[in-house]
């Protein structure tokens, strides 16, 4: 360019538009994801962030108990997987609504739905079929209550007491399901063991891990 004033106000311009596309881009993004995120209300409490972190937590790991129940309780033809489908529906909507409640009572409403990562983990199901797809809950089922577990016993340590409350009370019942969980999954393999038969491969199992 000939004149380096006029080309030097062209960078400025590539410049300036480059940073509003940006903004306009996060603004999207944002408003994609803050239906999975913690919002405060007008009469938001102050809480900490382990608090916090527990409420955005504990949302996720119950939308995703109940929704893959959901899902394999429609597609399984096995009693056991079917029992403790129903009893994850059950009792953790249950706990969600109370969570929901708890949170609102603290001036927090919390996540709408679940963020496309934990989306994944419901509907890589479909990638299976029959006994892998029953497999695969099973596993994800342990998981969960690893982790629910895990996060409930922080939260019951909480110096907020409804909370501290809500998390002590909670955790015989996660146990429960874990123990229960733990029976089921090994029951179900146990006849396939040595016959070659693992639809759900040893990687997959790892892959899974958190």
């Amino acid at each position: 360019m000939k004149n380096p004033i006029l080309y030097l106000m062209f960078l400025l311009l590539a410049a300036c538009s480059s940073k509003e596309q940006k903004k306009e881009t996060d603004k999207d993004t944002d408003a994609l994801q803050s239906d999975t995120l913690v919002s405060a209300t007008a009469n938001s409490q102050k809480l900490d962030s382990v608090d916090m972190s527990f409420f955005q937590k504990a949302a996720y790991g119950g939308m995703i108990e109940v929704e893959s129940s959901k899902k394999i309780l429609a597609l399984t033809e096995n009693p056991e997987i079917k029992v403790f489908a129903e009893m994850m529906i059950q009792d953790h909507g249950a706990a969600n609504e109370y969570l929901k409640g708890l949170a609102l009572s603290k001036g927090y409403a919390l996540p709408a739905s679940l963020p496309n990562s934990k989306v994944e983990l419901i509907n890589k199901m479909d990638s299976f079929k029959d006994e892998g797809r029953n497999e695969y809950y099973l596993l994800l089922m342990v998981n969960e209550h690893v982790n629910a577990i895990d996060l409930f016993s922080l939260a019951s340590r909480s110096t907020d007491k409804e909370i501290n409350a809500f998390a002590s009370g909670l955790l015989p019942t996660l146990k429960h399901h874990y123990n229960h969980v733990k029976k089921t999954d090994s029951l179900y393999r146990q006849p396939r063991m040595n016959q070659g038969d693992d639809p759900l491969k040893l990687s997959d199992r790892e892959k899974q891990k958190k």
